[in-house]
């Protein structure tokens, strides 16, 4: 009997000590631009309207939309071409960070600092003619929405 304690006690600390990834399966953010300005090896155009940002971890997809909820940009279109060049999207979720990015394709990319709210986010902007609107960049600050 206390073998079997003493198991499971150790069974559940291994457990504790591992990094955890976050229980939620949908999240979704809200998000101001900053006033500052974007870091000097990002390229675009900056977004400076508010937008809105909906990461699905059982899909595996994120989602960026405009404030009247127009999408901006989402990984289900780069999705449906999954069987060019070995299309891949790299999602992690853990307690203080979300990241993405599409994997040997370009397209949409960015992370969401979970402590601070801090959002930085590039994607390609369909309607883009020039190339200052080709690529689209937006920083600034996020609130998860419960």
């Amino acid at each position: 009997m206390k073998k079997t304690l003493a198991a499971l006690a150790v069974i559940a600390l291994f457990g504790l000590s591992m990094p955890t990834l976050a229980s939620a399966d949908i999240f979704t953010f809200s998000c101001d631009p900053s006033t500052e300005p974007a870091p000097a090896d990002w390229f675009g155009g900056p977004w400076s309207a508010p937008v809105r940002v909906v990461v699905n971890t059982q899909a595996r997809t994120v989602e960026l939309f405009d404030k009247d909820l127009k999408t901006l940009f989402d990984t289900a279109r780069p999705a449906r071409l999954a069987s060019l060049n070995n299309y891949q999207l790299d999602l992690t979720v853990t307690d203080n960070v979300i990241t993405w990015g599409i994997v040997e394709m370009w397209g949409f990319s960015g992370y969401i600092d979970r402590r601070t709210g801090q959002l930085d986010v590039i994607w390609t902007n369909r309607g883009g003619y020039s190339p200052d609107t080709l690529n689209r960049q937006f920083h600034g600050t996020c609130k998860q929405q419960r």
